[in-house]
């Protein structure tokens, strides 16, 4: 596991329930902490689970020989901007014939990890686990799952088949999307819709139902829709995404979403993975996108 961060954790300590051996690359000063204390998990689930369970490696000091190429899932549990970087660190921990993916926001990950790796080595993923840091080893986490399907040329159905199966056993509700390109896509619309409206507002997920922040969303996805269509990406028609867009805000409404954690953190967001990637795809299609473009500048100028 890269990033032990609020998903991270979740992933984390699900998986300490189960056989496997989990690998923890931690740094900073939280990490330290970690090393020591182990890891909590409180909400939606409470998991215990002492330092003892996990096997570490710290950013900082080198990492033992015997967890060099020795993984047969490295999973990136990152902000969107740390994807490139981990994308190199997981080579150094996974096996040859080994899978690696990115539990991150936004567009490109899969892109940036076969950059590093071969295409038969990265899955595609998406993670729906709400969840946020309450301090250096407690997370809360509210009910989600883990979406995973096979980019073209990528790994074997049975690679896929094993890690659906450990996130089963681990009780992070795993299910297969048929289309690589779908499965990313449908996050990233709820993300590009959300994530900026509310940071910008200030506001829970369910305040979002308001019908003029609502209607805002929608012109969001608009002009996301306008995009993918030219990517040809398959997606849901406007009335499901607008049912589909009521029911998260519905089901999250006491969520934070994590680019207003992230501003009211003095940390950099995800804007350019999100918003502003498909202001750039938006571009090459020759497309006018001037409420995302809005969005982006405005996210920006909250962090420089």
């Amino acid at each position: 596991m890269l990033g032990v961060g609020a998903v991270g954790s979740v992933v984390a300590a699900s998986l300490a329930g189960t056989e496997a051996e989990v690998h923890l690359h931690v740094r900073g000063e939280r990490g330290a902490i970690q090393m020591l204390q182990g890891l909590t998990l409180q909400g939606h689930r409470t998991i215990e689970c002492e330092a003892e369970r996990f096997l570490f490696s710290c950013e900082e000091l080198p990492v033992d020989q015997g967890l060099l190429h020795g993984s047969d899932v490295v999973i990136l549990a990152c902000k969107s901007h740390a994807v490139n970087h981990l994308a190199k660190s997981a080579a150094t921990f996974l096996k040859p014939d080994g899978l690696v993916m990115a539990l991150s926001n936004g567009l490109g990950h899969v892109s940036a990890l076969r950059r590093v790796h071969h295409s038969r080595c990265v899955l595609a993923s998406i993670t729906t686990h709400g969840a946020y840091i309450e301090d250096d080893t407690t997370v809360w986490a509210g009910f989600g799952g883990i979406g995973l399907a096979l980019p073209p040329m990528g790994p074997t159905t049975d690679g896929l088949q094993k890690v659906v199966a450990l996130f089963h056993d681990a009780g992070l509700n795993p299910w297969i999307h048929e289309d690589a390109s779908a499965l990313v896509w449908q996050k990233v619309l709820l993300n590009l819709a959300i994530n900026p409206i509310a940071a910008l507002a200030g506001l829970k997920n369910g305040e979002m139902l308001q019908p003029a922040l609502f209607n805002a969303c929608m012109m969001v996805y608009r002009e996301a829709a306008q995009v993918a269509a030219m990517e040809r990406v398959a997606l849901p028609n406007e009335e499901e995404f607008e049912t589909h867009l009521r029911e998260v805000l519905e089901s999250t409404k006491d969520n934070t979403c994590s680019m207003l954690q992230d501003i009211k953190a003095g940390r950099a967001t995800e804007i350019e993975s999100l918003n502003q990637a498909l202001v750039v795809l938006a571009e090459e299609h020759g497309i006018a996108v001037p409420i995302n473009q809005t969005l982006v500048a405005l996210v920006r100028a909250c962090h420089p």
